[in-house]
């Protein structure tokens, strides 16, 4: 459950980084300014949650949290390619809630079901579910969202092959030629290459959003028994 989402939360790091920066041209500087209100809604969510928590049972509590990261990630899927940074900014921050206030809960609940002397491996086991799932989130979102862009790209006519070769790779490859091709060219070869991978990027979200949504499943399956804390 705990890599599940996680896997969510990468993933969407992974490409909205890259749409940030290469599709809508913002500096690494601020592009990481932009993901700041999710970061800082995750942990609001994760502070607010704890006072909620003992009154509400974790198998409501935390699925109701995943519903606000599906939110985010549906946010993404129908609206990014048209409409700038600003769906990008609220998808994070409602992921970011959802995120935030979910892993509080499942990270309590590992550390309170074991013994005081066992604290530090059930600590551990915490954080591997979550390095779990950040590599899962980059290896598989990733490797969905470069092979859906590959699949998407049909690279304009009279483009040189190696920078058609560039641009097939990843984003960033098709960014590095459309740079270094005259200009009528380099732009005919962007647009293709940000069209394919905001095709890219509604698919990936909606597999995000399905993932969160078994997350969801099965916190609302395994925690019955868990009781508020």
């Amino acid at each position: 459950r705990d890599s599940l989402s996680v896997v969510a939360l990468v993933g969407f790091l992974y490409f909205v980084s890259q749409h940030l920066q290469l599709v809508l041209g913002l500096s690494p500087m601020m592009a990481g300014a932009a993901l700041v209100p999710g970061m800082l809604a995750m942990i609001v969510a994760g502070l607010s949650v704890v006072p909620i928590s003992r009154r509400v049972p974790p198998h409501i509590l935390v699925p109701v949290g995943l519903v606000f990261s599906v939110a985010g990630y549906l946010l993404v899927a129908f609206t990014t390619s048209d409409h700038g940074i600003a769906p990008l900014v609220i998808a994070f921050v409602v992921l970011g809630i959802g995120i935030g206030g979910a892993e509080t809960i499942s990270n309590e609940l590992i550390l309170s079901s074991a013994p005081a002397e066992k604290a530090g491996a059930a600590s551990a086991v915490s954080e591997t579910a979550y390095e779990l799932g950040a590599v899962l989130g980059t290896a598989v979102l990733g490797g969905l969202i470069t092979a859906f862009y590959r699949g998407a790209l049909v690279v304009p006519v009279d483009i040189p092959a190696e920078a058609a070769h560039a641009a097939t790779e990843t984003l960033a490859g098709a960014y590095t030629a459309a740079q270094e091709l005259p200009a009528q060219l380099g732009d005919a070869l962007w647009d293709a290459a940000s069209a394919a991978f905001g095709s890219g990027v509604m698919v990936t979200s909606l597999i995000g959003a399905g993932l969160v949504v078994l997350a969801g499943v099965i916190a609302a399956v395994t925690l019955r028994k868990a009781p508020a804390h």
